[in-house]
């Protein structure tokens, strides 16, 4: 089971190239990413449910399942000056 992530309204998120992103759960558009892609995140866990966030990305909002969103985590170094 992949870990729960604790994502946020406008947090960054990775989403990886070969997977598809539908417009709504009644799917009249949608698209398939060609190329891993960074995107804004909207609304995580739609419904309170583990199954898709609304993300936006190319201008537009899209649902992406929850298995396919990475976060984006950035790391400091702790560095002692000497």
């Amino acid at each position: 089971m992949p870990p729960v992530l604790n994502l946020k309204k406008g947090d960054l998120v990775y989403l990886p190239s070969d997977i598809m992103l539908i417009d709504n759960y009644t799917v009249k558009k949608w698209i398939k990413l060609e190329e891993p892609t960074l995107a804004v995140m909207v609304e995580p866990q739609i419904n309170k449910e583990d199954i898709y966030h609304k993300v936006h990305v190319q201008g537009n909002d899209w649902l992406v399942r929850t298995i396919d969103t990475l976060e984006v985590i950035s790391h400091v170094e702790n560095r002692r000056s000497f």
